[in-house]
């Protein structure tokens, strides 16, 4: 996450801006909503580790009693065969406030810290069962380029 990143961007009832320390247990929360199970002391680790680079950033929307109704992860994504371009790494808005833009204020904020990096594209990786996503990604001026496996192996 970057000190230089965007400026603080207000849409209605809610401020984006970058996370912070105090967030990870609201941040843990939500991302258990998204599927991926997290303590709050495992997002603040790995919150630490993003920040020692500047090739990441984590916003939250924030509503004005506090809470954070949802957070994008996004990084830049280097490889030989192709440019430089910045990754939607996690997105999840909460279910209680989905459908109200805050979602769209969120892209805003990943997509202009893109821009600030010298990304002339932004891409996400979007698990085929969340058709939900897809709208939205399509939505907002996403093209669906390719279908892929993911493979894994832990080591």
């Amino acid at each position: 996450m970057t000190a230089n990143s965007v400026n603080p961007v207000a849409k209605s009832s809610c401020t984006v801006r970058l996370a912070k320390p105090a967030d990870c247990d609201q941040i843990a929360e939500l991302a258990g909503q998204l599927g991926y199970p997290s303590t709050a002391e495992q997002i603040r680790s790995r919150m630490a580790e993003m920040q020692k680079s500047k090739q990441y950033a984590v916003y939250v929307a924030e509503l004005p009693e506090g809470n954070i109704a949802g957070w994008i992860g996004v990084s830049i994504f280097r490889c030989i065969e192709l440019d430089a371009c910045a990754e939607i790494n996690g997105f999840v808005v909460s279910e209680s406030v989905r459908s109200k833009g805050l979602g769209r204020v969120l892209l805003a904020a990943a997509e202009n810290w893109a821009r600030e990096q010298g990304c002339r594209e932004i891409i996400v990786h979007c698990n085929v069962i969340r058709e939900r996503a897809h709208r939205f990604y399509l939505s907002n001026a996403f093209e669906h380029k390719k279908t892929q496996k993911v493979l894994q192996k832990v080591l």
